[in-house]
């Protein structure tokens, strides 16, 4: 094959190839920065734009009984944010306490996000609710499963829903588990949440295949 006909779609399906097989850690993280040396990576464009220049508060609602800063509602709101901050296009993501003092606040009832689109003077809400959140997958496993639905809403236009998306059952480690010897529960619901906040937020910024890829790999590699 020449040089002129070796395309990103050829190199895409080697770096997977190779990540797939490589089983050690240190070789997940050579396949990798392999990504990083690839010219003309694939651009994934956001599906949702409207966030970019906006000024929007982040909520997330969980049916896990246990609420407070290590809680996975908590964890989702902040990890998200901050994604957004970093990537988005000038995306003015309302701080996480000023959300949690207007509910604390209100006495809200968690049934309509545009309340506090309304009472935080935001442009956009990004909910998103998570349910039937698990961390285990026996005794001796861990294998977090949750079901989430991601809905924004647009308080400019009267609060009606602008996007939504629901992911099915969304599964980390998606192959196999991690033995509970690796690390403690805490560790493991915190990389839970890493994983999954990407794959929130990602909906909402342009981003390149490779570095998705590295960010996915990479997880595996605690």
């Amino acid at each position: 094959m020449s040089l002129t006909t070796f395309r990103w779609p050829h190199v895409r399906l080697i770096v997977l190839t190779l990540a797939f097989l490589i089983p050690s850690s240190g070789c997940i993280g050579i396949s990798a920065h392999l990504l990083y040396f690839i010219k003309g990576g694939q651009k994934i464009d956001a599906e949702y734009k409207g966030l970019n220049g906006k000024r929007v508060a982040v909520v997330c609602v969980s049916e896990n009984v246990s609420y407070g800063p290590n809680s996975i509602s908590s964890m989702m709101e902040r990890s998200v944010a901050a994604l957004l901050r970093e990537r988005g296009r000038k995306i003015d993501v309302i701080h996480h306490e000023e959300v949690a003092d207007w509910i604390d606040t209100n006495d809200w009832n968690q049934m309509d996000y545009r309340d506090i689109g309304h009472g935080v003077a935001a442009d956009r809400v990004l909910a998103i609710d998570v349910g039937g959140v698990r961390l285990h997958e026996g005794m001796t496993l861990y294998k977090g499963r949750a079901d989430v639905v991601i809905t924004v809403y647009d308080i400019e236009d009267g609060g009606k829903v602008a996007f939504r998306k629901t992911l099915p059952e969304f599964t980390f480690p998606r192959n196999g588990a991690r033995h509970t010897t690796e690390m403690s529960e805490n560790q493991f619901r915190q990389l839970f949440v890493t994983v999954l906040a990407n794959q929130v937020a990602k909906y909402f910024y342009d981003y390149r295949f490779e570095d998705d890829f590295a960010n996915d790999v990479r997880s595996l590699s605690y």
